[in-house]
């Protein structure tokens, strides 16, 4: 079949006397249907004029037009619906004519007749640019607002400067690793700001001073992840899994952490993250009651710490990561 012929069998034709596919092709938004397993097998006009992908591409039929960064996460969830008979819904990037990406709402039904047989699906693709525009452009406000909380929380604890942005930054990296999604990265980034976000309930006698503490004090300092949550959480706009974060970054993958001696998987998945990078830049990182660790030395201690105060696994990719740096 010739390139024209391809496109004029993919693109829903314009036909006077159907008054559906009429309809159809005549819509602003863009239209799409697929068959049972998945594949796209029509597309109206719209679709045709933005993006210039119709039939004959590779995977699904939609895969040409979509950012690459974006590909991975829209077939895994494109993949379940069809599997499980879901409808689906996702947004994601497309590329149009000039090469410019915009970010869609993508919906899809599955339909069957009345015997459940001749099963298909329907869809739309809705421009919602300025709309993601605007949630980034309040993403970024609430994150700088959050880190300059962090960082005055960081000054008053007297932490080595620099620990709040960098035990954030490698928290951001190690989550990319493990493959996390985009909320659960501004999640992980959130949390981690906040991490001590309690201690604001500590007293400066308790939380400045140069010896060790006695077991009332003690008591006061391990309060701080309940204390940090519910502080978080007052804010109103803090996501669940950072708060968890803030909560759980003390326990330990053994059972042995506060404030709740949780184990192993219990720990939720951002906090166990967290955990390795803030003991590895405390390692590395000077005090007044310590040296400063070498990379070498810190990451020696992670391996040791392995399956007693750490997740291994999360360790195991932390090690990758800084091994691809070079460090």
């Amino acid at each position: 079949m010739c390139p024209d012929a391809r496109r004029a069998a993919y693109v829903l034709p314009l036909q006077p006397e159907d008054g559906y596919r009429h309809l159809l092709d005549a819509m602003p938004v863009m239209l799409w249907t697929a068959n049972a397993a998945g594949s796209w097998e029509h597309v109206n006009r719209a679709w045709a004029e933005y993006t210039g992908v119709v039939g004959g591409t590779r995977g699904f039929g939609f895969e040409e037009a979509l950012h690459p960064d974006d590909e991975a996460r829209t077939l895994a969830v494109w993949k379940s619906a069809v599997e499980r008979a879901q409808n689906y819904e996702i947004e994601y990037r497309l590329r149009r004519l000039d090469g410019t990406y915009r970010w869609f709402l993508v919906r899809g039904v599955r339909v069957a007749d009345d015997a459940g047989r001749n099963v298909a699906w329907v869809g739309t693709c809705t421009d919602i640019e300025d709309q993601k525009r605007a949630e980034e452009a309040t993403a970024r406000a609430r994150e700088a607002a959050v880190r300059a909380l962090g960082l005055a929380l960081e000054a008053r604890d007297r932490e080595t400067k620099g620990h709040t942005d960098r035990v954030t930054a490698w928290s951001a990296r190690l989550g990319e690793a493990l493959g996390l999604d985009r909320p659960a990265l501004e999640a992980l980034r959130l949390g981690a700001y906040l991490h001590d976000m309690g201690k604001l309930k500590v007293s400066d006698t308790v939380l400045l001073k140069p010896g060790p503490l006695d077991a009332a004090e003690w008591e006061a300092m391990r309060a701080h992840p309940q204390e940090g949550e519910r502080f978080a959480a007052a804010l109103g706009f803090i996501p669940a899994p950072a708060l968890d974060l803030i909560r759980a970054h003390h326990e330990r993958w053994d059972g042995s952490g506060y404030p709740h001696g949780l184990g192993h998987r219990e720990i939720p998945l951002l906090a166990r993250i967290f955990a390795v990078v803030d003991v590895y830049d405390a390692l590395t990182s000077e005090r007044p009651y310590k040296r400063a660790w070498t990379p070498g030395e810190a990451l020696e201690e992670l391996r040791t710490q392995a399956g007693r105060q750490f997740d291994p696994e999360v360790v195991a990719a932390f090690l990758r990561l800084l091994e691809g740096e070079g460090t």
